[in-house]
């Protein structure tokens, strides 16, 4: 099952509650709740057909796509100081970005939360920052009592805004002392047009419990390296296979010590994080040529570079369900998926609802006769082995390649996005210590 670390615009949106941890090994983890739980604030009820609920994940798919170009473009035309994301436990969790913020007391417009606002003004460890001592806070982003300030727009249109301040937090662990430590957060101040995702669940008689959004870039700013030794630079999460019947289930966000690749006989390959010449939370990879089954697509080297004005690249990201690909690269796989069924004497029969590359799959097929899809990063190969991961059966005889084309090239809109779906039964590791992302097929199950 995938989840998505977004706003909670996606539908895999997770909720973190109830950090454990193992201390002096440095290492804690958050429970993720995933947002068709029946534990999540933001369960949509037991109506939703299946196909409904890949509705839901086409369009969040899409809706991503677009908030991750409108972020290239930000950093890239260096329009705002920070982009900051709400929190305080319960929160969404936003893979891409970075701070910590809340929804502070006094606030002048906020989303519906029935939690109380954060009391800044009673806690003795709250400190605005100085514009003097935030390197990105401009003239502009000073009010009136020097303090500095931030301002974000989605591509949602949601807008938050307030001051930047360091606090303290405290980590509860299951043995000895809990760790305090010291993070630069967002406290909010004005919230706009958050209502079709945060603060809406009174208008159906449930509890409002999100008081905002936690991110994990790897910027010097974000919550993963404010946490220093504690957080040791690195976190991982195994996302079990999607499943359009069962009850959605945890999984776990691992940092430091707990974010380690531990099965036996596991094969761990790493591939390097790539460095844009551009400003970015994003985590950029060298993907260098895809596969279906044993035959190469051959793309030419640099096909899917970024260049210093943040067109194209490739980018992992758990905050989009379906893999998206630049339409003209995606016709190329398509082709190769098409050949390899051709060879089965399987039916293509061409786009079904949003899918563009569906097949006619006869009563009886081998499953294992769907073809495996190989991401050949730089230095490490990515095999996406179950079926599951990279095809949607859309009824019990049509079946869809689980990614998506996407037709504009440039502006911010990377080359590819691998997305959610295509990393389930993985272990998953980011390290921005040394700037890598190791892998490890893994049978994630819940709570992994």
């Amino acid at each position: 099952m995938f989840f998505i670390f977004l706003l909670a615009i996606t539908q895999f949106s997770l909720l973190l509650n109830s950090i454990i941890a193992v201390y002096p090994k440095k290492g804690f983890s958050m429970k993720m709740i995933h947002i068709d739980s029946k534990e999540s604030p933001l369960y949509p009820g037991d109506h939703l057909t299946r196909d409904e609920r890949l509705q839901r994940l086409v369009q969040q798919s899409k809706t991503r796509v677009r908030y991750i170009e409108s972020q290239i473009l930000l950093q890239r035309n260096a329009t705002h100081s920070m982009d900051p994301n709400v929190a305080r436990l319960p929160v969404v969790y936003e893979s891409a970005m970075f701070y910590v913020a809340e929804i502070g007391l006094g606030a002048t417009k906020a989303f519906n939360q029935d939690n109380p606002l954060y009391p800044w003004k009673l806690s003795t460890t709250y400190r605005p920052v100085p514009c003097s001592m935030h390197p990105r806070c401009r003239r502009a982003m000073c009010n009136r009592d020097g303090h500095c300030t931030y301002f974000t727009r989605y591509a949602s249109g949601s807008i938050t805004s307030g001051v930047i301040a360091k606090e303290k937090f405290t980590l509860g662990f299951d043995t000895n002392e809990p760790e305090r430590i010291e993070l630069q957060i967002g406290c909010g101040f004005f919230q706009e047009n958050f209502e079709n995702f945060i603060g809406n669940n009174h208008l159906h008689g449930k509890a409002d419990r999100i008081a905002g959004i936690l991110g994990l870039g790897w910027g010097e700013g974000s919550f993963l390296n404010q946490l220093g030794a504690v957080g040791q630079g690195k976190y991982s999460y195994c996302f079990e296979t999607f499943d359009y019947y069962a009850e959605p289930s945890s999984t776990y966000l691992r940092f430091g010590a707990d974010a380690i690749i531990r099965g036996v006989g596991q094969q761990v390959k790493k591939t390097p994080i790539v460095v844009p010449a551009f400003q970015t939370q994003l985590y950029y990879l060298n993907l260098e040529d895809i596969s279906i089954g044993t035959k190469r697509v051959r793309f030419p080297s640099g096909t899917f570079k970024v260049n210093g004005q943040g067109e194209g690249g490739t980018i992992i990201d758990s905050g989009t369900p379906l893999s998206q690909m630049y339409k003209d690269y995606f016709d190329r796989v398509a082709d190769l998926v098409k050949e390899h069924f051709d060879k089965l004497r399987i039916e293509y029969v061409g786009s079904v609802d949003h899918f563009d590359c569906c097949f006619h799959i006869p009563e009886g097929f081998d499953i294992t006769n769907y073809p495996s899809i190989t991401l050949h990063f730089q230095q490490a190969d990515y095999v996406i082995s179950d079926y599951k991961a990279n095809f949607f059966l859309k009824s019990p005889k049509i079946a869809c390649l689980a990614f998506f084309g996407v037709d504009k090239k440039g502006r911010g809109t990377p080359h590819f996005i691998l997305g959610a779906m295509q990393q389930t039964n993985k272990r998953i590791l980011y390290d921005v210590m040394d700037l890598s992302l190791s892998f490890a097929t893994e049978q994630c199950e819940v709570g992994s």
